[in-house]
């Protein structure tokens, strides 16, 4: 596991306006060098463009476009380092289904809601390391 995130820029993808800037507060006090925030996949896609983020944390529950609609979109770029991007989902309902359909589209690990800094700091740890 990394000994800081600093090295590191993070998105956050989630529809509720409140549970974004908390993520995004807790991924700050983790020392991500930098948080961009979007409030939906179609604009999570447009963010990983402007940005270039080293990891994204999605929602899956969005509209218009949902976390899996942004994970197919992404997994499909033209962009090979966007292909590779780690993407965390957050859920609700982590389901195996669900988990098992997210995976099979790349989805590299689940956090279920609410996130804690523990579980950012330890799932994203795993992923980064």
């Amino acid at each position: 596991m990394p000994a800081a995130f600093g090295d590191f820029s993070v998105l956050v993808i989630e529809d509720e306006s409140f549970t974004r800037m908390v993520l995004a507060k807790m991924l700050g006090t983790l020392g991500f060098r930098s948080v961009h925030q979007a409030a939906d996949g179609e604009a999570g896609l447009a963010a990983v463009q402007a940005h270039d983020p080293d990891l994204v944390v999605c929602d899956v529950e969005m509209q218009p476009m949902d976390g899996l609609g942004f994970l197919k979109a992404l997994r499909a770029s033209p962009d090979a380092r966007h292909r590779a991007l780690p993407v965390v989902f957050m859920t609700n309902r982590a389901d195996q289904s669900r988990m098992d359909e997210a995976a099979a589209f790349g989805a590299d690990t689940f956090i279920v809601k609410p996130a804690t800094p523990e579980s950012l700091k330890g799932t994203l740890g795993a992923k980064l390391g």
